[in-house]
């Protein structure tokens, strides 16, 4: 009985992997870079960390913070189980590792106003899988939200749905109030540190999907977004035939991993030439498949590997087709994350200090960018600005 109920527990936790939004520079030149690819650099300011509690679900948030503020603290880690449903927690037991993030939880904000970014993460994600990303924004002087999407998460794909779910553009506009909220009050490290206005989105997979219909459907609130491993093309879910999202004409950058085994970069150049439209910009990162360069969950587990590791050092089986799928971009020929997170991080921080105008002309959107990266690392650029 407790083998099978091992089997069982692993096939799902495998499949919503499998179909996730999981979606280091050694050897690059220093001097070039710094030139080329600023970005690709921590920030000037440590990056802090806060939980807000919706109704029904958390949003993770980092801001930047001193330096100064943050020596002598303990980095922030999480634990993926934290996201899965009470018996699979059980059954990984302590073989489940922490991870330890860029953050320090709790710190004192730096003084300023930072613009708001809102992360998605996508099928069978979690609010945290990205903070390589969302600490190195929160370095580079933004606030950066992510709400849990329950409706689409890690537990969700394993029997753990919410009693009531919400569509995407309500869970984007609940997490934007807030933080809103949350600055407006007298106390806490958000209290007076976002600035009012427009926000940047940028998400995984799904997530980018979700990023694409929050800049279609809310133009007027976004400055830019960053789909990551993802598009918004047609077909049919559900039954339903749905056409594709076209976003409007706001600063982005598409990034994707030319060895995606889970959403082809085939397809997602396809969107992206034949339905964004200009300025629009493409950066194609080989040695990267769906979750290299996108989010933590290579790094997590003896020796990376993610959760499919996990899973195998607990002693649970794990099928080798859905092992593959769930271990995409996590293992050889694919690079270490560490090597190609440098490229989402520049081009990400690229794009969003160009559309909040803290960069009065793009600093880094470019092929030299591309050029600048560890040895090993091959990263395509292109861009239509008319």
């Amino acid at each position: 009985m407790r083998s099978t109920l091992r089997r069982t527990i692993v096939v799902g936790l495998v499949t919503a992997i499998a179909v996730a939004g999981f979606g280091g520079i050694a050897g690059a030149t220093p001097a070039k870079v710094a030139k080329d690819a600023p970005y690709a650099k921590p920030g000037p300011y440590a990056a802090g960390v806060t939980t807000l509690q919706l109704d029904d679900r958390e949003i993770e948030v980092w801001y930047p913070a001193e330096r100064s503020a943050v020596k002598g603290r303990s980095r922030d880690t999480y634990y993926i189980r934290d996201w899965l449903p009470p018996a699979i927690q059980q059954v990984l037991g302590e073989v489940n590792p922490p991870y330890r993030t860029n953050a320090y939880r709790g710190v004192p904000s730096a003084k300023g106003r930072f613009p708001l970014v809102v992360f998605e993460h996508g099928f069978g994600g979690y609010r945290d899988q990205s903070t390589f990303l969302t600490t190195h924004l929160a370095q580079w002087g933004f606030v950066v939200a992510s709400p849990d999407f329950l409706e689409r998460g890690l537990a969700a794909q394993l029997g753990g749905a919410p009693a009531a779910p919400k569509p995407g553009l309500q869970v984007f506009d609940e997490t934007v109030a807030a933080v809103r909220a949350a600055n407006a009050r007298k106390r806490g490290p958000l209290a007076g540190r976002v600035k009012p206005g427009k926000v940047g989105v940028t998400g995984h997979s799904a997530g980018a999907r979700g990023t694409i219909e929050v800049a279609a459907q809310r133009s007027k609130q976004v400055a830019g977004y960053v789909p990551l491993a993802g598009a918004a093309s047609g077909g049919v879910r559900n039954g339903v035939e749905t056409p594709a999202i076209v976003p409007p004409p706001l600063p982005n950058v598409f990034i994707a991993g030319v060895q995606d085994g889970v959403i082809p970069i085939a397809g997602i150049q396809s969107y992206y030439t034949d339905s964004v439209v200009a300025p629009k910009r493409g950066v194609w990162i080989d040695g990267s498949g769906h979750l290299t360069a996108f989010s933590d969950i290579c790094a997590i587990g003896a020796g990376g590997g993610g959760i499919v590791a996990i899973a195998r050092e607990a002693g649970l089986p794990v099928p080798e087709n859905l092992a593959r799928l769930g271990e995409d971009g996590c293992k050889d020929p694919a690079l270490e994350p560490k090597q190609v997170w440098p490229v989402t991080n520049h081009y990400t921080t690229a794009l969003f200090r160009y559309a909040f105008r803290i960069d009065a002309k793009p600093v880094g959107l470019n092929a030299r960018a591309a050029a600048a990266f560890a040895p090993g690392v091959d990263v395509e650029f292109t861009q239509t600005l008319k």
